[in-house]
This record gives C-alpha cells, sequence and structure tokens, in this order.
C-alpha cells in the first residue's frame, strides 16, 4: 500500500509541477501586458514567451525538486517538510532558469521573470496543501481506507506504528498491536492499544477486517514466521516482515533487488552521488568567496602572530577526515611554539579556559575562531567541508567505541551540529550523539541553518576559548 501510494503520488506532483510552471510561464506573459508596471514593449510579441522555454523551464524545475528531495515519499509525511524541500529546490531551479536566460535569453524581461518565479512558487505550494487536504475528505470515498495491524511492541514496532499514523491521511489507520509473548514489555504509550498476544492474530484479523499484518521482529525467526502465515492462509490480508536492524546498520537499511534476490545493505554510503555534489560545490564556492574576502584578515593575523612570539604563523595538526583518512589540518598558531610537548594526554579534555600556552593573539583568536580560518584551503583540497563533524584527533579516535566511528561516514567539517550546541563547552568525545543526529538528518538545508547560527555564536563568543 505504502510503496503503491508513493509512486503514485510522486507522479501525480510530477505532472502537477510541470502544469504549474506551463501555467506560471502563460501567466506571467500575461501579467507583464496588463499590468501597467514597468517599461511597455515596442512590438505586441515584445513580452511573448519563447517557445522552447515551455521544454526548457519545466525541465529545470524537474531537476531542481529531484536533487532537492522534494519528491522523495518520506518526506510527505510531514507537510513543512515538503513545502521545504520545495523552496529548496524552488530557489535552484531559479538559478538554473536564470543561467538559461543568461546563455540564450538576454532580452526577457526581468520583470515578467519575477512575476513567473512568484506565481510559481505559490502554485507549487499552494497546490500541494489544496491536494493534501482533498486526499483527506475524500480519501474514505475514493480509496477504502487499510486497517495495519502490527505484531510486536518494542520500540521498532512502536516506530512503526507512528509512522503508521504519519501517513494516515492516505487512508491507513492503525488498530493495534500484539505482543509476541505474554510476557512481552509494553510501554505506557501503547499500552492501550495492545490488541492481546500472536495467538490471537487470526481472530484479530478476521474481528477487525485487517488488510495490512506487519511482524515487527528483532531478528526474523523463520519457524515462527512460517507458522503465522499458515495461521493466515485462508485470510484476505498482506503480510509485511520490518525486521529491526539497527544494532547491525550504520545508519539506513537498504533494500535491492539483485536478479530477483532481495539484498539487504546494512553499511552504504550515507550521502548519494547528487547530495555529495551539490556539499562539493556548496563547499568550494564558500571557501573560494571566504579566502577572496578574508584575504586582507588573513595578513593581519599574519603580522599579529608574528610580532607576539616566534614560530610558524600556520599549525598544521594531524586529525582524522571521512572514513579515517588522516590529514594534516591547519590553523592559525594559537599557542607559543612547540606547545604540543606541553600537553597533558592524559586528560582527554584537551581544551581548556586556562591554558598558559595561549598566547594574547591566540586567545583572540579562539574566542573568535579566526584561528580556523585556514582550514578554507583545507576544504579546498577536499580534506574537509564547511559543515560536518569536526575532525578529530587520533589518539582519542583510537579510544572510540565502535558505535562513535560512525561519525566518520561523512566528510568532516569546519563547523558542525555540535559547535552550535556548545562549542568549547564539552569535549568533542562526548558530542558524537550530535554528530550522528546530523549524519541522519542531512541535507543541503540543514548546513545552510548551521553556518548561519554558527555566524551568529561566533558574534556572541559562546562557549568559545
Amino acid at each position: 500500500m505504502l510503496r503503491r501510494f508513493g509512486l503514485t503520488y510522486t507522479l501525480l506532483i510530477r505532472l502537477a509541477d510541470l502544469l504549474v510552471v506551463v501555467l506560471a510561464l502563460v501567466l506571467s506573459s500575461a501579467l507583464r501586458t496588463t499590468l501597467n508596471v514597468g517599461a511597455l514593449g515596442g512590438t505586441e510579441t515584445a513580452f511573448e514567451t519563447p517557445p522552447a522555454l515551455y521544454i526548457l523551464a519545466p525541465a529545470l524545475w524537474l531537476i531542481a525538486f529531484q536533487f532537492s528531495g522534494a519528491y522523495l515519499p518520506s518526506e510527505s509525511a510531514w507537510l513543512w517538510r515538503e513545502v521545504q524541500r520545495v523552496v529548496i529546490g524552488h530557489a535552484l531551479a531559479c538559478l538554473l532558469f536564470f543561467g538559461v536566460l543568461y546563455l540564450l535569453y538576454r532580452d526577457y524581461s526581468r520583470l515578467q521573470s519575477l512575476y513567473f518565479l512568484t506565481l510559481t512558487l505559490l502554485g507549487l505550494g499552494a497546490y500541494r496543501i489544496v491536494l493534501r487536504i482533498a486526499y483527506r475528505l475524500t480519501r474514505r470515498r475514493v480509496l477504502r481506507s487499510r486497517a495495519v495491524l502490527i505484531v510486536g511492541t518494542d520500540e521498532n514496532a512502536q516506530r512503526i506504528g507512528k509512522t503508521v499514523n504519519l501517513y494516515s491521511w492516505t487512508g491507513l489507520y492503525l488498530v493495534g498491536y500484539l505482543k509476541h509473548h505474554p510476557d512481552d514489555k509494553v510501554a505506557e504509550e501503547i499500552a492501550q492499544c495492545v490488541l492481546g498476544i500472536v495467538d490471537d492474530l487470526p481472530l484479530m484479523v478476521a474481528k477487525h477486517r485487517i488488510d495490512e499484518v506487519i511482524f515487527a521482529l528483532k531478528s526474523p525467526d523463520y519457524a515462527y514466521l512460517s507458522r503465522m502465515i499458515q495461521a493466515l492462509q485462508y485470510q484476505v490480508t498482506n503480510i509485511r516482515l520490518a525486521p529491526d536492524y539497527s544494532d547491525l546498520a550504520y545508519f539506513h537499511v537498504s533494500v535491492e533487488n539483485f536478479g530477483g534476490i532481495p539484498l539487504l545493505g546494512l553499511r552504504e554510503a550515507v550521502l548519494s552521488p547528487s547530495q555529495r555534489l551539490v556539499k562539493r560545490l556548496f563547499d568550494v564556492t564558500l571557501a573560494t568567496l571566504g579566502l577572496m574576502v578574508g584575504l586582507p584578515l588573513f595578513i593581519v593575523i599574519a603580522i599579529a602572530i608574528k610580532l607576539e612570539s616566534p614560530g610558524p604563523i600556520l599549525y598544521p595538526q594531524k586529525r582524522i577526515g571521512e572514513h579515517g583518512r588522516p590529514f594534516l589540518m591547519l590553523k592559525f598558531r594559537s599557542m607559543v611554539a612547540n606547545a604540543d610537548k606541553l600537553q597533558d594526554k592524559s586528560s582527554v579534555d584537551h581544551k581548556k579556559r586556562e591554558d598558559p600556552r595561549v598566547t594574547r593573539v591566540g586567545r583572540f583568536l579562539r574566542r573568535t575562531s579566526l584561528d580556523e580560518l585556514p582550514q578554507l584551503l583545507n576544504i579546498l583540497r577536499g580534506d574537509m567541508s564547511v559543515v560536518g563533524p569536526r575532525p578529530e584527533m587520533p589518539w582519542l579516535v583510537s579510544k572510540y567505541e565502535p558505535w562513535q566511528r560512525k561519525r566518520f561516514e561523512v566528510p568532516q567539517g569546519l563547523t558542525g551540529w555540535w559547535q552550535i550546541n556548545g562549542r568549547a563547552d564539552k569535549p568533542m568525545y562526548l558530542h558524537t550523539e550530535d554528530d550522528l543526529f546530523y549524519i541522519r538528518n542531512y541535507s543541503i538545508w540543514l548546513d545552510i541553518q548551521i553556518i548561519i547560527r554558527t555566524v551568529l555564536i561566533i558574534f556572541t563568543g559562546r562557549g568559545a576559548y
């Protein structure tokens, strides 16, 4: 049911998006000639939309929405997340559209472009809201509601139940849960929804006219499943298996059909090729702009460091990057020369508020985070990203638990989720959960939010020393 709905929904909104873009082009041309705003054209056809744009523009929006994740079925559960993806995709499409105009149609009216982009955004957002409301109002008449019964009461079963409730607007509704064993523990949140034990399954399916039975298992017990499937052999119901591989999988479990053989992927690249490309372009653009704008500041900092204490201007430090690869991370030197020899490695909390090794210039650089600026070079080289988990020292990584090493599945960053939620107030090894949160919820929009909040924190100096 979920797969059929996902395919139908994404196909429907793709077609609707094409129609909205085409209609916006038509209306923008009409508005440009009817509203008494801007200079008038010399001919009656001055503001007609070039025919090729009716093909190029819809294609650009489809491509941009594909990159932004606006067509992912998982994003359709929450209206605000779907609208967020649409806004990001629209912004990307606008850039592509202006690029096409610059290359092919430089005489195209800028005011008409503004009309078109505004109408497109309003149309794309409005029809999605209307479609969702219409789906809610008509689903009982158009689609028969499908009852779902979950066998299991653990955390995995509860996640499945919450997901079913999120998609209730599509016609799904959760009837309840059954325990695998009479002595299974049940959380208070679902205690009232537990209908019995698995022995009651045939009776519950018949009584509640269940359409979907989902088995939530920590590890597949094939003999147990076989007995349950046989018990339901005369019932008209779908049977699905939702095993919990959270202890084995790094982040996501993928399913692949390999010549008719279902394969479960327990460890794959966290970032898709398109996400990695967008992130890399984003990194190179920001790092290049940062180096160009900050060059005078770099010179001033270098002079100040040299005047206060002898030693190099830049301090290269060995850190661990993506997939555990070591690299030399660059910083402006904020300590006296040979400060590493004075470091007490028996202390995990290696960043202290009153560190005698820190110079006066270095203390200012740390408080303002200006000592991190040379890492823009690391970003250009591909050692780091603008946003990501902070690169850690090798000696500390050697003490990591296996689950903590998951933070190296993405490029390590100049700033990240934990920096905007504490910075140096806590040692880095305590931030692994923040890093994993970032990885699980990665999007270019999240990167932008982290960068904005990082700038605000730098100005306040909170948590930095």
